[in-house]
């Protein structure tokens, strides 16, 4: 294989927003001719052949787009990904000058130095060097290069001629540098050291860094993000190969890359998700529990479960159906067994009176001898092979049969696909659980002339959007979901995602988490997991440990391949259940907040400790406790001795949600917990939202929301949150501020203040005075009336009812 180093830039044009360079380069091979590449590096020989275009474009003064282009004749790649340049566009003046034989463009927040003479890159700020590409920089003690700069590799076909087969680069490693992101990647939170590959696959399993959802973008310890714009496969060496450098590898001729600069994880990632899309707010009722397994296999099963929930009392609001609501054999052809679920619209009705809503699973294969086979191989709805038949593949679809692929790329599949679920929609159900879509092979040719060397990773986005679009035309935005397994760079658009197949044991739980805050940290504010695992039965306490984790994640599923509801694990199991899942639901104010802000922010609803703790050290590799929202820290326990170590971040105090013991920041705490306990600690000099525990989600914002203020180690408060109003479709703004002589609160000038009860804690002595905007509140004995407060010298709580 021969490799093209880019070796010195020609010539360049400028422009308003940045510079296009004219560059050549030196030759390498790899596998044939050393001898040729001893001379050229020896006598330093460039041999003169074409020119290779570099752009360098700022969308505002800290993000710009870099693209090399290895064919320039028959021009770049087209992004596929449906970015919104716009939503990050701003005015920006760039200033491009020579210094020292080196090109600067500068805009007011970065400068971009390039070599002339000999090819470097580096990315700077005021405070220093950020990113730095050096061809000579990482050698070995000979001075060899261990490292590809930026370059292209070509594979000899038929004898001959060469075709560019992928492009990259390598980046310096800071010593301390960190990386996290790439979507979901069940190996280690931090991914400084590993190799990585992003390419949608079924990992069968999640031990590994194989994953359905694949996001070529991530976060720099050095405070910068990087998404590379390709739907291609693209692989990482994260300082494996050599401690010294990064490399990143693309399948393709283009490579491009947006560099956003923060040095704020949560700029980055704000500023990320308005160019690759944000996700809607699931509905309100997503956010209760999910029951599920594979499977409930008639409608008498299904009954029977539902109508054991609401008499154990145990909060639910949707039920699933895996394959066997469809016929055997016939998945999917989205037809109900009517035999199996006689009058579905009548059960879908009982449901609707039982206050369940209906999810079913899909897959978008079409298995052959269905009567949906035969329509899209008459109509051409499916992904062809190079003969331009239909590309059938045995062991496919579910059951292991053959089956053909919907190619979303065709619009009247699209229709045709959208028809079958409105049908189900009209009917009464309400969300699509949108599993598999990984299976494209490279050599399928879609509609839209592309092959599946481009289109597999992005094929789930499709999908997932594909029936979103038909769930939100029916239902209505507000009521629009899916539950897909594979995504892609902006599927959070179509939320929400869950974690695949898990094993049923610590490991597999801890994956689980582990997953799930590469998502976060990808642009994806919801996501879920299998609670208790997928395949095979866990045992009761990996059950009751995943129990507490699943109902305090951003949506909560029990789903697995043998029975997930609790009392198939005894009657502590229920007892736990039931407590855990009645928090959920208190909760659910502060996750609803949590979920509209993020509608507007792209922050997720789980957080790694770094997100919000980004200059605490001891945060970076943190991967088994997280925070939901900004308030609640989470440590999920994962040994049967019920032991576990929480690391609180420095620079707040911490308040044990179960026994209202203070400590401080920046200390680890070794616990011994009960088995009904998980370890919860509330962010001192907080406002958190809370509401009755019920059987099921209630629709409208509540009479009564509880805000439980929580004062630092010292008695004061002073800070500000937000709630959301539902009925008024608006983030409420709340302030509080506490010393000993008063408490003020304050209600945004839209807030509807009659709407809160305060409830602060942990204050030996009340203050003087308490003002809700500016008016004085008076003190009375006992519960206090509406528009009055009172103080419990026991419980050390001021309590004012704020209506």
């Amino acid at each position: 294989m021969q490799r093209s180093t880019v070796a010195t830039v020609d010539s360049y044009e400028t422009d308003d927003r940045g510079v296009t360079l004219h560059c050549q380069t030196d030759e390498s091979f790899v596998g044939a001719d050393f001898k040729y590449r001893e001379e050229t590096q020896r006598t330093g020989d460039v041999p003169v052949d074409r020119r290779f275009p570099i752009s360098l474009m700022f969308y505002n003064p800290s993000t710009f787009r870099f693209e090399f282009t290895a064919n320039p004749e028959a021009g770049a790649t087209e992004s596929l990904t449906d970015l919104d340049a716009s939503a990050i566009t701003t005015d920006v003046e760039v200033e491009v000058t020579e210094e020292d034989d080196a090109l600067v463009v500068e805009s007011t927040d970065l400068r971009v130095i390039v070599g002339l003479t000999k090819w470097t890159f580096a990315v700077e700020r005021r405070d220093g060097t950020v990113l730095l590409e050096e061809q000579r920089g990482d050698v070995d003690v000979r001075g060899e290069r261990r490292i590809e700069p930026l370059s292209f590799a070509e594979e000899i076909k038929n004898h001959g001629p060469r075709r560019v087969e992928r492009t990259g680069t390598t980046f310096a490693l800071g010593p301390d540098e960190h990386f996290y992101g790439f979507g979901e990647k069940f190996t280690n939170f931090d991914k400084r050291g590993q190799k990585l590959t992003s390419w949608t696959v079924e990992p069968m399993g999640t031990e590994t860094e194989k994953s359905y959802k694949n996001v070529p973008f991530h976060l720099s310890s050095h405070g910068f993000g990087f998404l590379v714009d390709t739907t291609a496969r693209v692989e990482y060496d994260l300082g494996a190969t050599s401690s010294a450098s990064a490399t990143i590898d693309v399948a393709d001729d283009t490579f491009s890359f947006v560099f956003f600069d923060g040095p704020s994880f949560a700029d980055i990632i704000e500023e990320y998700t308005a160019f690759s899309g944000r996700s809607p707010r699931p509905p309100k009722w997503s956010f209760g529990v999910w029951m599920s397994r594979l499977g409930y296999e008639s409608r008498d099963h299904l009954e029977d479960i539902a109508t054991r929930l609401r008499d154990e009392k145990i909060p639910c609001d949707v039920i699933h159906l895996d394959p066997f609501w469809m016929r055997e054999f016939r998945s999917t052809d989205l037809q109900w067994d009517t035999e199996q679920f006689p009058d579905p619209e009548g059960m879908i009705d009982w449901l609707d009176e039982q206050e369940f809503h209906l999810s079913l699973w899909e897959h978008p294969y079409v298995p052959v001898g269905s009567e949906a086979f035969t329509t899209g191989v008459e109509n051409e709805y499916f992904v062809e092979d190079s003969t331009g038949k239909p590309y059938v593949m045995d062991d496919l679809c579910q059951g292991d049969y053959a089956g053909a692929i919907v190619d979303f790329t065709d619009p009247g599949a699209i229709d045709w696909w959208q028809e079958k679920h409105r049908r189900l929609l009209e009917m009464g159900v309400d969300v699509f659980k949108t599993d598999y879509g990984e299976a494209i092979p490279e050599d399928a040719v879609f509609d839209n002339g592309l092959t599946g060397k481009t289109v597999h990773n992005y094929y789930p986005f499709l999908y997932n959007r594909t029936v979103y679009e038909a769930v939100k035309d029916v239902n209505g935005e507000k009521d629009a979901l899916v539950w897909g397994r594979s995504a892609w760079t902006g599927s959070q658009r179509f939320p929400m995602y869950w974690g695949g197949d898990a094993q049923t044991s610590f490991h597999g739980m801890a994956s689980a988490l582990r997953g799930g805050l590469g998502m976060s940290m990808s642009g994806f504010p919801f996501w879920s997991h299998d609670i208790g695992g997928f395949r095979g039965t866990p045992d009761d306490e990996v059950y009751i440990r995943w129990v507490q984790f699943g109902l305090l994640s951003s949506h909560a599923r029990c789903h697995g391949t043998t029975p997930r509801e609790p009392w198939a694990f005894g009657e502590e199991a229920v007892r736990i259940f039931k407590k855990y899942a009645e928090l959920r639901y208190q909760l659910l104010p502060y996750l609803y907040t949590v979920a509209e802000e993020a509608t507007h922010t792209g922050l997720p609803v789980v957080r790694p400790l770094v997100l919000e703790y980004q200059d605490d050290p001891r945060t970076y590799d943190i991967e088994l406790q997280y925070l939901l929202g900004d308030s609640l820290l989470v440590a999920p326990v994962f040994e049967t001795s019920g032991q576990v170590s929480v690391y609180l971040p420095e620079g707040d105090d911490w308040v044990d949600y179960w026994s209202g013991e203070y400590h401080m920041g920046g200390q680890t705490l070794h616990l011994e917990t009960d088995l009904d306990e998980m370890p919860v600690f509330i962010r001192a000099n907080s406002v958190i939202p809370i509401g009755e525990a019920t059987q099921t989600v209630q629709e409208g914002t509540p009479e009564s929301v509880t805000l439980r203020i929580t004062p630092d180690g010292h008695g004061s408060v002073a800070t500000a949150a937000e709630f959301y109003d539902e009925d008024a479709n608006a983030l409420v703004n709340i302030e509080v501020t506490l010393d000993e002589e008063s408490l003020a609160l304050h209600v945004g000038d839209d807030g509807r203040s009659d709407l809160f009860v305060a409830e602060v804690t942990d204050i030996e002595s009340p203050p003087e005075t308490v003002t809700l905007d500016g008016d004085r509140v008076e003190r009375v004995d006992g519960t206090p009336t509406p528009g009055s407060w009172s103080y419990d010298e026991s419980r050390e709580t001021l309590t004012v009812d704020l209506a």
